[in-house]
């Protein structure tokens, strides 16, 4: 199947999923039948509002069927969107149907004039509102991510079962059994979701711990953390791809990171697997640096597409900044194993050399591999003979060999730097089903 095939099949089936429900109620209208157009609008932007929250929940459980085809970033970017698309379908269900129906005073969960179907309505509201709000404004609350990924779980929770007892209880569309038996799927299938993300797969996880080998503070306030399986084969995974960490005494702790793997991939059974990972936050600066060789990590993975193996092309241009370099440090450590001899150019942009993380073991790489490495640095010392300032169309010109046009693209650091690279290279004439990014901004 194409690429474009299988793209157009998936979204196919999400936008289906999504509108079943109005086509539900247009046959069995139930006790909405005859109602105001605006009224009847109103409630369809709550079905559809509510079956996209749902379906928000198969986007971030992790499931490989969809995750090993799309991406997990790619999920996560496309969860992003479609929650701001549900929150505002519900907002303007709220509006209409409240013009159009129902007395305001109703909106007070504590009158006893207010039935427990608006009251859960309300309950379903004012979390989806926190999810938002938290998720829009996290950084200038200083929330951190930890405490963000808990609560942003639990809001979600409260919006979806809050919808749900809203839409039975007031029993309009839902008065026919149709709707109510499609809610009911709805429904289950949400605490499905849940009980794989929440119980079955940390389960599966701590069946299968990880044992912290080595601690390595590198420069640029990263650190590698090395690892092995413990009492099981390990997984083999593709360079460039990544896995969820936990370092809780559990896997049913709360707190999980997407880090990329830094080390050769391959495929021996017991293998030992390397992170590197960036002082950025309270976990990966706080956290990181303090575990002890012998810690058990559960290690949820791999996962992604952004991967050398499922690209081939003639030669590689891997692109990266700050964390980003470490799932094309990978490439480049997979590539050498393999004593693969295709040209491999990385440039990697930085603020001076303290912050280039991993910089020494691609200085070792380039003398195993056909590699060229193009620092690119914002503050070069006086003595500084390089590339400067930030990467350009023109930088790219002075490197990038005559067949460029047919490399595969690989570009991962901060969005502000991939915003930029991507129409660089579209600019240059690179195919767009060249270039390949992966990019982690949860919020």
């Amino acid at each position: 199947m194409s690429l474009m095939a299988r793209d157009a099949l998936w979204l196919g089936l999400y936008i289906g999923l999504v509108a079943l429900p109005l086509l539900a109620g247009a046959l069995w209208p139930g006790e909405m039948g005859g109602r105001a157009f605006g009224t009847q609008f109103g409630v369809a932007c709550g079905f559809a509002g509510l079956t996209i929250l749902i379906l928000e929940l198969a986007l971030v459980s992790e499931i490989q069927a969809v995750s090993s085809v799309f991406g997990q970033d790619a999920l996560l970017q496309f969860h992003k969107q479609m929650g701001m698309v549900g929150t505002a379908l519900i907002a303007l269900h709220a509006v209409l149907v409240m013009r159009g129906s129902y007395p305001v005073e109703w909106l007070n969960p504590f009158s006893p004039d207010s039935p427990w179907a608006m009251r859960w309505g309300v309950v379903a509201i004012v979390a989806l509102a926190l999810l938002v709000g938290l998720s829009l404004f996290r950084r200038r609350l200083g929330l951190a991510y930890e405490w963000w990924q808990f609560t942003h779980g639990l809001m979600a929770d409260l919006a979806i079962a809050g919808g749900l007892a809203h839409i039975i209880l007031f029993a309009g569309f839902s008065s026919t059994t149709p709707m109510l038996a499609l809610l009911t799927v709805y429904g289950c299938c949400a605490a499905g979701l849940r009980l794989w993300f929440k119980v079955l797969r940390p389960m599966r996880l701590w069946a299968k711990p990880w044992e912290l080998v080595h601690n390595v503070a590198e420069n640029a306030d990263t650190h590698t953390l090395v690892l092995r399986p413990v009492g099981h084969a390990g997984f083999p995974f593709e360079p460039g791809q990544f896995a969820w960490l936990n370092t809780g005494r559990t896997p049913f702790h709360w707190d999980r990171h997407p880090i990329s793997m830094s080390s050769a991939a391959g495929d021996e059974p017991g293998q030992e697997i390397a992170f590197t990972i960036k002082e950025l936050g309270d976990w990966s600066a706080h956290v990181v640096p303090q575990l002890r060789p012998g810690h058990r990590i559960w290690v949820d993975g791999p996962h992604g597409v952004f991967t050398a193996d499922r690209e081939q092309g003639p030669g590689y241009v891997l692109i990266g900044g700050g964390s980003g370099i470490c799932p094309l440090v990978s490439i480049c450590h997979t590539l050498a194993l393999r004593e693969d001899v295709r040209p491999v150019l990385l440039f990697y942009g930085a603020g001076d050399e303290s912050k280039m993380a991993l910089r020494g073991q691609l200085q070792q790489l380039a003398g195993r591999l056909n590699l060229q490495f193009i620092p690119i640095l914002e503050n070069p010392p006086p003595t500084w003979t390089g590339e400067q300032g930030y990467l350009t169309t023109d930088i790219l010109r002075r490197h990038l060999p005559a067949q460029y046009r047919r490399f595969q693209y690989f570009v991962c650091g901060p969005e502000a730097m991939m915003d930029a690279v991507e129409p660089m290279l579209l600019e240059l004439g690179v195919p767009v089903n060249r270039i390949h990014t992966e990019r982690f901004v949860m919020v």
